[in-house]
């Protein structure tokens, strides 16, 4: 299987907090193409990852819903 093919639309940086929006594709063992939007949440101490969390939803209609 390909890695997915992501986009980066917009980070903001706030404190420690880094965080993340992503929209990308990614082929299912089936063939099929999904398409998903993604955020990633990063909490930054002595310049290394802390913490972290993510999200993906599928996309099924549109790029936004």
């Amino acid at each position: 299987m390909p890695p997915p093919h992501l986009e980066v639309v917009r980070m903001v940086e706030q404190g420690d907090t880094v965080m993340a929006e992503l929209v990308g594709s990614v082929r299912r063992d089936t063939g099929e193409e999904m398409r998903m939007s993604m955020a990633e949440v990063f909490v930054m101490r002595d310049g290394r990852i802390a913490e972290r969390r993510a999200w993906v939803i599928e996309l099924k209609e549109n790029d936004h819903r």
